[in-house]
C-alpha cells in the first residue's frame, strides 16, 4: 500500500508543473520562420548566455542574453519545484567562499525537486555546476554528497518533475502554434475531419529506458509535448521496467517486444474505437513547412526553398489530427488509405522540388497514425517492421499518406534501450530481419544503396505485384533456360552443402576490391535461392550480371559472407 501511495503521490505532484507563461519570455519563433534561441545545446543559447554572464565573458548573443533576462529566476529548471516553509532564498546563495551562484537552466535527471540546480564561476574562469539543499546556504558539488546528505540513493524518479519543467520551458521558447492557424493549410472539406483530441488512442512504445539519464530526459520531452496539448499518452514497455515507468508517474502497461506492443496498442484502440497513434519515446520538435516548390532542383535551389517557407510549431496532437485529416479528406471514390505519417528524416530540404504528399513511399514508424486499420505488425520481425506494415497498406489500400513537410527530431540510432538494444554491431539482426522482407516483397522492397544492413521501399508502377519476384520471359524459350541455369545452380549448392534457405549475411571482414564490397552489400539478408535467382550485380568490368553460385562461394570462402538458417 506503502508503494502505490507513494505513486499516487508522485504523480499528483507531476500534474501541478503547468506550462510557463509564454509573456515572461520573448516570443521570436513561430510561423515566420525565424528561430528564437533555444534553451540548450548552442553556442547562442540561453544556457549559453548565462554561463557569459558568470564567468564575465563577452555575451555571444545579445538575443539571448535579452531572452534570459525577461525570464524570472522562479522559471528556470534550476528553481526548486517545491519549497518547504523554512526554505531558504536562492538568490541569496553563494559558497563558502562568497563566489555567487546563479540559478541555472538546466536540471539534473537524478535532482530532487525540492533541491537547487546552481552556476558558479570558478578559479580559473570556467563555471562549474552546483546544487542546494532545500533548507541550507549550503553549496554541494557531486551527487554522491547529495545522496550522502539524504542517506539514500537518488534516482529519475526524483527528478522527473524537474526534467518535466525543463522540457516545458525549452518549448516556451518556440511555443506551439494555435490550431487555428496551422489547419488553415487544410481545404475545407479536409477540415470537415479535424477530430477531437480525445478520438485518439495516443501509444507510446519503450523499453527500459526510464532509469537511464538520457532516457528520462527522453520520456520527459514527449510526455510534456502530448500533455500540453491536452493529452494522456499510453507507454507500452516490457514488464521488467513497469515500476520503473510507473514511478515516473506515467500511464503505463506492459506491452512486451516491439511488434506485440504495436499489435497491443492497435488492439486497445480498436476496442475504444479510436485511432491509434503511435510514438517513440524519443521524439521532439514536430515542425511543419509550407512554400512554394524550389525554381532549381539544385540543392542550392532546395535549400533556399526551404529557408523562405514557412515554418509551423507542432504539438504531435497536432501532427497527428492533420494527419488523419489528409488520410480521411482523400477525393471520392478513391479508397481511403489506413496509415499515415511524417518524412523519414529531420530536415525536409530536399523535398522541395517534388509533391508536398506521397501515397507509395515508406512512413517511418516512429510517428504513425494507423485509422481504424485491420492490418497488424509482423511478430516474425523485430526490426524494420514499420517497412512490412507500410507495404501491407499499400497493398491492401492502394496508397498510404507521408506528409513530406511534416518532420520531427528522433534519437532511435543512438539512444539505449528499446529496438536500439535489439541490434548488434555485427549487423546480424538486421540481415535476418531484411531477409524476412525481402521474401515477403521481393518487388518492393530492396538493399539500399549505400547503407549497410538497410533497405529501401520502391512500390511497382508498372502494375507488377510486389509480393512477387518481377521476371521477364519466363515463358519464352530464353526465360526457360534461364530457369534451368538457376535450378543447376541451386542444385549444386545443396551438393555442397549449401541450403537454398540459409540467409546470407555480411560479416566484418570487407574485400579491398570495390565490387565485391558493393555484391556483398546486395546480397546481405537475401537466401541464397533469391540470391541466385533474382540479384544482379557488376563484375570486375562494371558489367551487369547475375549473382553465381561461384560468387557465393568465393565470399565465404574469403569471409566477407557467412550463411546462417533463418528463424522463421
Amino acid at each position: 500500500m506503502a508503494k502505490a501511495a507513494d505513486k499516487t503521490a508522485k504523480g499528483q505532484r507531476r500534474s501541478k508543473v503547468a506550462p510557463m507563461k509564454s509573456k515572461k519570455v520573448l516570443k521570436l519563433g513561430g510561423s515566420s520562420g525565424a528561430r528564437a534561441p533555444r534553451l540548450t545545446k548552442s553556442k547562442d543559447s540561453i544556457r549559453k548566455a548565462l554561463a557569459n554572464l558568470v564567468t564575465g565573458e563577452k555575451v555571444s548573443s545579445a538575443l539571448a542574453n535579452a531572452v534570459m533576462k525577461a525570464i524570472p529566476l522562479t522559471e528556470r529548471a534550476g528553481y526548486a519545484l517545491s519549497r518547504p516553509q523554512n526554505a531558504v532564498d536562492p538568490r541569496k546563495w553563494e559558497t563558502i567562499e562568497h563566489v555567487k551562484v546563479h540559478i541555472d537552466f538546466c536540471r539534473r535527471p537524478w535532482l530532487p525537486e525540492d533541491w537547487c540546480q546552481g552556476v558558479k564561476r570558478t578559479k580559473g574562469g570556467n563555471t562549474y555546476t552546483v546544487y542546494q539543499p532545500p533548507t541550507e546556504y549550503r553549496t554541494l558539488y557531486h551527487r554522491w554528497q547529495i545522496e550522502d546528505y539524504l542517506g539514500r540513493k537518488l534516482s529519475t524518479a526524483d527528478g522527473f518533475t524537474g526534467q518535466l519543467k525543463l522540457a516545458r520551458l525549452a518549448r516556451e521558447q518556440q511555443p506551439f502554434d494555435s490550431e487555428a492557424s496551422f489547419f488553415k493549410i487544410l481545404s475545407a472539406s479536409e477540415r470537415a475531419h479535424v477530430i477531437a483530441t480525445d478520438k485518439f488512442h495516443f501509444c507510446i512504445v519503450s523499453a527500459r529506458r526510464a532509469q537511464t539519464t538520457e532516457g528520462a530526459r527522453d520520456i520527459s520531452v514527449v510526455q510534456s509535448a502530448f500533455e500540453d496539448a491536452g493529452a494522456t499518452p499510453t507507454w507500452y514497455v516490457d514488464a521488467a521496467s513497469l515500476d520503473d515507468y510507473h514511478s515516473l508517474g506515467l500511464k503505463a502497461k506492459v506491452g512486451g517486444k516491439l511488434t506485440p506492443a504495436r499489435n497491443m496498442a492497435l488492439d486497445d484502440a480498436k476496442r475504444m474505437g479510436k485511432v491509434c497513434v503511435q510514438c517513440s519515446d524519443d521524439l521532439s520538435n514536430w515542425e511543419y513547412r509550407v512554400g512554394e516548390q524550389a525554381k532549381e532542383r539544385t540543392m542550392d535551389g532546395l535549400n533556399a526553398a526551404h529557408k523562405i517557407s514557412r515554418r509551423f510549431c507542432l504539438s504531435p496532437v497536432m501532427a497527428a489530427k492533420f494527419i488523419l485529416a489528409k488520410m480521411r479528406g482523400a477525393a471520392d471514390g478513391e479508397k481511403k488509405p489506413r496509415l499515415g505519417g511524417g518524412y523519414i528524416i529531420g530536415d525536409c530540404s530536399r523535398t522541395w522540388a517534388s509533391d508536398e504528399f506521397s501515397h507509395r513511399h515508406f512512413v517511418l514508424g516512429d510517428f504513425l497514425v494507423a485509422d481504424s486499420t485491420p492490418l497488424r505488425f509482423d511478430e516474425k520481425l523485430t526490426l524494420k517492421e514499420d517497412y512490412d506494415f507500410v507495404c501491407a497498406h499499400i497493398e491492401k489500400y492502394g496508397s498510404v499518406v507521408r506528409c513530406n513537410r511534416l518532420t520531427f527530431t528522433a534519437k532511435h540510432y543512438s539512444n539505449s534501450g528499446g529496438a536500439v538494444d535489439t541490434r548488434d554491431d555485427a549487423g546480424i539482426k538486421e540481415q535476418e530481419n531484411m531477409a524476412i522482407l525481402f521474401e515477403k516483397w521481393p518487388n518492393a522492397i530492396f538493399p539500399h544503396n549505400t547503407r549497410k544492413n538497410e533497405v529501401m521501399l520502391r512500390w511497382p508502377n508498372d502494375g507488377s505485384k510486389a509480393t512477387e519476384v518481377k521476371a521477364r520471359h519466363l515463358n519464352d524459350a530464353k526465360g526457360l533456360q534461364v530457369r534451368k541455369t538457376i535450378d543447376k545452380q541451386l542444385q549444386r549448392a545443396r551438393t555442397k552443402g549449401i541450403d537454398a534457405k540459409a540467409v546470407i549475411l555480411r560479416t566484418s571482414k570487407a574485400s579491398n576490391s570495390p565490387y565485391i564490397s558493393k555484391r556483398c552489400i546486395k546480397i546481405a539478408g537475401h537466401s541464397v535461392e533469391a540470391a541466385l535467382s533474382t540479384v544482379q550485380v557488376a563484375n570486375s568490368k562494371g558489367k551487369a550480371c547475375k549473382y553465381s553460385l561461384e560468387d557465393l562461394k568465393y565470399d565465404i570462402k574469403r569471409g566477407f559472407v557467412e550463411l546462417r538458417m533463418s528463424k522463421k
